[in-house]
């Protein structure tokens, strides 16, 4: 073979390895493929009670007694599992009510704000009342409805009901009633015994640092839940009331806000039926076999160039390169 044509097919050969790689990491193939991806038309607005009260300790847990805000986290990301593809948002109240986490689609992100709600301190607030989140959710449903009016509003509510104060200055009077034309369904959860139990000082709500006093006694001070006022805060909504006393029966619930589903992509390129990348892979591996090939001839034409070769008379001489030069004289 002409060394011009050799040369010619060494650089085929590997531009052709080049170009492979560059087809497999594009995964060529044609049809579409079915994704699991599914989309809710819901819109799911979690309206939650982020007062000093949520501390106290009459939730059921596995090991006894557990703060009302740690059966809260639990019961809502089972919510979110039961609710694949719906959209969440969350709206927390104490002092004053806010927006924590817009509308998004992503359980990840609703699982980070679920996680990270703080509770506000001892001494932190005005006191609790149930009513105060009514003008924030209200707008926050308005604008929901008018950026997508065809998808359904649920709304949410965890808490314990309890009111320490017998009005809000702000607001005046305000009702969950207002908020029927907006609302397509929900929940009340609702967290803590009649009985009421006492509250952690501390962050982290294990007792470190004792409980919260009450101000004008200076004995521990006990919250107790108004499962009343929650039943009353259910009918305003029209939605059912769930006293939550343990794990489970979530998918009950998600179950009674009627969510319709539709195959979507969730953003992504959906995976071909058919692919050939596998195709590509065999060529491919038939070009470096033979790139393989070359260079072990490579190497073995050299080494038997360049080995000495031995004379009749015993003696060796060099081949090639390695041939001493003669001096003229």
């Amino acid at each position: 073979m002409r060394p011009a044509t050799a040369t010619a097919l060494v650089l085929a050969r590997r531009v052709g390895i080049v170009l492979l790689f560059v087809v497999i990491l594009l995964r060529p193939g044609f049809g579409r493929a079915d994704v699991p991806t599914q989309l809710a038309d819901v819109d799911v607005v979690v309206v939650i009670d982020r007062t000093r009260s949520m501390a106290a300790l009459d939730h059921p847990g596995e090991s006894g007694p557990e703060p009302r805000i740690t059966g809260a986290r639990a019961d809502l990301t089972a919510l979110a599992e039961a609710l694949p593809g719906a959209r969440f948002g969350m709206l927390a109240f104490g002092t004053d009510a806010r927006v924590v986490l817009p509308f998004t689609a992503d359980s990840a992100a609703f699982d980070a704000a679920v996680e990270t709600l703080y509770l506000e301190g001892p001494k932190d607030g005005v006191g609790s009342r149930a009513d105060r989140p009514v003008p924030e959710l209200k707008e926050m449903l308005e604008r929901a409805a008018e950026k997508a009016p065809e998808r359904r509003r649920i709304v949410v509510y965890v808490g314990d009901g309890e009111d320490t104060t017998d009005g809000d200055t702000t607001d005046g009077d305000q009702t969950y009633a207002d908020l029927d034309d907006l609302v397509a369904g929900g929940v009340v959860l609702g967290y803590g015994t009649p009985q009421g139990a006492p509250m952690p000082q501390d962050d982290e709500l294990d007792g470190s640092l004792g409980y919260v006093q009450d101000p004008e006694t200076g004995d521990t001070a006990v919250s107790r839940a108004d499962l009343d006022n929650l039943r009353e805060i259910a009918d305003e909504l029209d939605v059912a009331f769930e006293h939550r006393t343990g794990p489970g029966g979530l998918e009950r619930v998600a179950e009674s806000f009627r969510a319709s589903y539709s195959d979507g992509a969730g953003g992504h390129q959906r995976p071909a039926k058919n692919d050939l990348t596998w195709l590509a892979a065999v060529l491919l591996l038939g070009l470096l076999l033979l790139e393989l090939h070359a260079g072990w001839r490579a190497v073995w034409s050299s080494r038997h160039t360049l080995a000495p070769r031995r004379g009749g008379d015993g003696s060796t001489t060099r081949t090639g390169a390695e041939r001493p030069t003669e001096v003229l004289r």
